[in-house]
């Protein structure tokens, strides 16, 4: 590798990155998206999920970069951890937003602020506690979903 091709290297390999993590990040939590059970049928926005999945791939690459410039000897993994938390929760309530139902869908303000707290310092710290994770779970768990009234006749 040459001085000349190595900053095109390794710009390849910070996409590559970027793009393998976020897309797995992005298609676990779509996974779970899936998986979550309603009684209505449930469609999603695709440009919605498509800047759900653009909101993980930038995070994932601002946190290689941050990692390749040297923030992890000087904060502790700090700096690359509340940009993956903050990209990870953006990830998933945009996602969350893109989500079209037959019903009204309400979310707790202080459990999703937590929850996107709980993110942050769960990718900050070096290793994620299972009761941190349980908590951004909980932010889930909290939306409550009610019927919309249909008008019928016009």
């Amino acid at each position: 590798m040459t001085p000349r091709n190595g900053g095109n290297i390794r710009l390849g390999w910070l996409i590559c990155g970027s793009l393998t993590m976020g897309t797995g990040i992005w298609a676990m939590h779509l996974i779970g998206m899936l998986a979550y059970y309603l009684p209505v049928a449930i469609a999603y926005d695709l440009p919605i999920m498509i800047v759900s999945w653009l909101a993980a791939v930038i995070a994932s690459g601002t946190a290689f970069y941050s990692l390749h410039r040297g923030f992890a000897r000087r904060f502790s993994l700090l700096i690359p951890g509340i940009i993956m938390g903050s990209g990870i929760g953006s990830m998933l309530y945009i996602g969350m937003a893109a989500m079209r139902v037959p019903a009204e869908m309400h979310h707790n303000c202080w459990i999703v602020a937590l929850s996107f707290l709980v993110a942050v310092i769960s990718k900050s710290i070096r290793k994620s506690d299972v009761r941190l994770d349980e908590i951004h779970f909980k932010g889930h768990g909290r939306m409550r979903v009610g019927s919309t009234p249909v008008r019928l006749g016009g």
